[in-house]
């Protein structure tokens, strides 16, 4: 049953608290704006509502609706990735905590309280302003991409430019703020204040509350670093890369804040197949890890930042890194006359975008009288240019992974085999993108890490990270076939990296980028059961259990 509808009135629901929230309903303006995902993969179909709770009062009170009425709900951060495992379907609601958005630095404890509203890309720019003119240091954390939420990425885990150095997003969570099944206020979470929820929520994802705000702990860095190395090999590279990649994995004594990252990657565009290897390295020695170089290549960071900077703010180093995952390659985005390019401080609106887009006749086939559906059209930031392009229709797609302890040249071998293998089925069936990332950490990227300190298993000593795939296709049709491919995929990977040593039979699955068929004891392992223990403790009645995602 409906139990919303019943008590919406003006496009506002009235909650046990007293207070009134903005509710949106499905096919309104706003509702199509506070979907909007990286990987929408069909959000709409099991939502029929937006809930934007403005401060913490309302979620209290929207919380107990959802727990009196046993409303599925699914929330949303920064709007990365979207797996719809709300049930039953089309009568759950999304809880946008959009206006949860504060951000504040406290230099004396070196701490940052950051709302759950918020994306990475605020929190670099926030903290700019904040290196001093007699220093050569400058604040900073340990993030995420730009573009992606600071709740989810920290919750699950969270794999960094900074963890060879300082760990992962939850190794350096000092606090949380969070609304528990059943509470009356937002409670503090600490160490030391609530030690059992504190510990269950690193790495714990939504299964015990709401998180309102995360504190985190803030390094010192270099005001200016070495620029991120931020290329496009051709395919036909793949030999001199994989090298490359072989002897700097190899290199045990290397620095622990070189990191380097490359995929194999297949984007098909009109019936092209276009096939590259996007490359990223960051404080590499040259003199030890030598960037190979081959007359094709894309420099990616000297096309957004305009220039070849000889140093970069830790705020650009962690956007040219993130540049391997733009929407199209570098080739196509200066070849192909359908992506305007504009200065990043041009103010995007519907009468610039139509003005300029018709008169140079370009996405005609979205014209609809003199204007162009808004809708139809994908505005992306990336260092100073932004770039508007035509939305892909029922963009669908998922980021999944294997974990790995090292690497080898078979298992790379591998890695780049299924990419290509898969990249011949995107024609028949929708497909837009298949990629393999190979990102090697350091030996001593957990040092200092305890396995009893979060809720996900890893430990000083012991590391690991994911082979990450990244696949995108269009239309729901197209869904079971896509994720069939992507798990078989998988599964061989697996053998391969079991053969080869790297990895073992029961390293926890990585909750941000797994496949939402992976059995929640797969994340866990031996940490599973007292997480269930505490769910029973401090969620008795399930009501987080509505939400979706993997449930404990």
């Amino acid at each position: 049953m409906d139990y919303l509808a019943q008590v919406i009135k003006d496009g506002e629901v009235l909650v046990t608290s007293g207070n009134v929230i903005r509710v949106y309903l499905r096919g309104t303006p706003e509702y199509e704006v506070s979907i909007v995902h990286r990987f929408p993969n069909g959000i709409s179909e099991v939502t029929r509502y937006v809930v934007e709770p403005g401060n913490e009062l309302e979620l209290r009170g929207l919380m107990e609706l959802l727990a009196e009425k046993k409303i599925p709900f699914g929330l949303k951060s920064g709007g990365h990735i979207s797996v719809p495992k709300i049930y039953p379907p089309n009568e759950g609601v999304l809880i946008y905590m959009k206006q949860f958005d504060h951000i504040k630095y406290d230099k004396e404890k070196k701490t940052l309280d950051v709302g759950a509203g918020v994306i990475w890309k605020d929190v670099y720019e926030y903290l700019e302003p904040f290196a001093s003119d007699a220093s050569d240091h400058a604040p900073g954390v340990v993030g995420g991409d730009p573009q992606v939420g600071v709740s989810g990425w920290l919750l699950g885990g969270g794999y960094s430019l900074q963890t060879n150095k300082f760990g992962l997003g939850i190794d350096n969570l000092i606090g949380f703020q969070v609304l528990l099944p059943g509470a009356q206020a937002v409670c503090n979470v600490s160490r030391e204040e609530n030690p059992e929820i504190f510990k269950a929520l690193k790495g714990g994802g939504h299964n015990f509350g709401i998180i309102t705000q995360f504190t985190l702990r803030v390094h010192d860095y270099a005001k200016r670093t070495a620029p991120v190395i931020s290329t496009e090999f051709p395919e036909s590279a793949s030999s001199i890369v994989k090298d490359f990649l072989v002897r700097f994995i190899q290199h045990e004594t290397r620095p622990e804040a070189v990191v380097v990252v490359a995929a194999f990657r297949h984007d098909l565009k009109d019936g092209k197949l276009e096939s590259f290897i996007p490359l990223s390295a960051w404080n590499t020695d040259s003199s030890l890890y030598q960037i190979p170089r081959v007359s094709e290549n894309r420099d990616l960071a000297q096309f957004f930042f305009s220039g070849d900077p000889s140093s970069m703010s830790l705020a650009e180093a962690y956007e040219a890194f993130s540049f391997r995952h733009l929407p199209v390659s570098l080739k196509t985005l200066q070849t192909d006359s359908r992506f305007v390019h504009l200065d990043a401080s041009s103010e995007i609106t519907k009468n610039m975008l139509n003005a300029d887009l018709i008169e140079r006749k370009l996405f005609t086939s979205l014209q609809e009288g003199n204007e162009i559906y808004w809708n139809s059209l994908t505005v992306f930031t990336a260092g100073n240019k932004t770039v508007v392009m035509e939305s892909t229709p029922d963009l669908r797609g998922r980021m999944a992974c294997i974990m790995v302890t090292t690497y080898t040249r078979t298992l790379i071998d591998e890695a780049e085999k299924h990419a290509k293998v898969l990249s011949l089925l995107m024609a028949a069936n929708q497909g837009i993108r298949v990629s393999f990332e190979i990102w090697p950490f350091h030996k001593n990227a957990f040092n200092g890490v305890r396995r009893e300190d979060s809720a996900w298993p890893h430990e000083e000593g012991k590391v690991f990270g994911p082979l990450v795939g990244w696949f995108e296709w269009s239309g729901k049709e197209n869904d079971k076939y896509w994720l069939e491919k992507i798990s078989n995929s998988l599964k061989e990977l697996r053998k391969v990296a079991l053969k080869e040593n790297c990895t073992t039979e029961n390293l926890p699955m990585y909750l941000n980028i797994t496949l939402e068929d992976t059995s929640v004891k797969d994340i866990y392992r031996d940490h599973y059961e007292e997480l269930k223990r505490l769910r029973r403790k401090y969620d008795p009645n399930n009501v987080m259990g509505l939400a979706a995602g993997f449930v404990i």
